[in-house]
């Protein structure tokens, strides 16, 4: 019973393509003042990136112990590679945070630490990630922006499989790699799922368990991010290994369950 009413929700937001919310015409002219203040003109796309790190939650409550939440963080250096690569294809790559634990170093200059260049607020937050070209982040709250904005969105250092975003019209996740120290060995897709973690527990339960959390590599990073890329522009080939992959990765994931039809697996890390 459950299954069917979220599916039967998630349905209704999957046919609803358009986003419901929108600017005013003042706030466009606003937003595109924001984007030319960082050098990005009318023909230029860009695409946003985001790790998410412990900084913004531990200066929410600071009395209160976040760690439980930190097997969602990554380095945002492992990002860099994809952000150039953008960068050489001629889009500009935006770093977003609202508080983050440090500068990013790159020398392109097409890449941009907007979460620390002086240039953040509210409103650019909301409005750069609803009009960039696709938007690259972990599993962090930012993630909505794009997501109810409908825009397409790349997932890395991913960890509780079976809570991934089914309802983004077009994404690509990329999981975090568990590895069982006491056995020398990764675990299957389908021991993690089988995995109950995530709550203040959630350390405690890795240690138990002897499991290190391993994350995305900058080149796993890059190919996915030149997939969700290439397919944008319509020249991502895939192949009939490819497809037989996805089926069986979403096999485990619940053949009963409602996703949206261009929710993928990055095809190079599947393989």
């Amino acid at each position: 019973r459950e299954i069917n009413i979220f599916n039967k929700k998630l349905t209704t937001v999957l046919n609803n393509t358009k986003p419901n919310i929108s600017f005013t015409n003042q706030e466009v002219a606003k937003g595109q003042a924001v984007l030319e203040n960082l050098g990005i003109y009318n023909n230029d796309q860009y695409i946003c990136f985001h790790a998410r790190d412990s900084a913004y939650l531990d200066s929410v409550l600071k009395t209160k112990d976040w760690s439980y939440h930190n097997y969602r963080d990554s380095n945002i250096n492992n990002y860099l590679l994809a952000a150039e690569e953008m960068a050489n294809r001629g889009y500009y790559a935006l770093r977003m945070g609202a508080l983050v634990k440090g500068k990013i170093q790159s020398s392109h200059p097409k890449v941009l630490d907007y979460a620390t260049n002086g240039k953040r607020t509210d409103f650019n937050d909301i409005f750069l990630s609803s009009n960039c070209r696709f938007f690259l982040c972990s599993d962090t709250g930012i993630s909505v922006i794009p997501e109810v904005f409908r825009i397409p969105v790349v997932y890395v250092n991913w960890a509780p499989i079976l809570r991934i975003s089914t309802w983004v019209l077009n994404g690509l996740f990329i999981f975090k790699k568990f590895y069982l120290k006491n056995e020398n060995r990764y675990m299957s897709f389908l021991e993690i799922m089988n995995l109950d973690f995530g709550g203040i527990d959630t350390n405690r339960t890795f240690a138990n368990l002897n499991i290190e959390l391993i994350e995305n590599t900058p080149d796993e990073i890059r190919a996915v991010t030149i997939e969700m890329n290439e397919r944008l522009d319509g020249t991502w080939q895939t192949t009939k290994d490819d497809e037989k992959l996805q089926k069986s990765f979403w096999a485990l994931f619940g053949l009963d369950k409602v996703k949206s039809p261009n929710l993928r697996i990055g095809s190079d890390f599947l393989r």
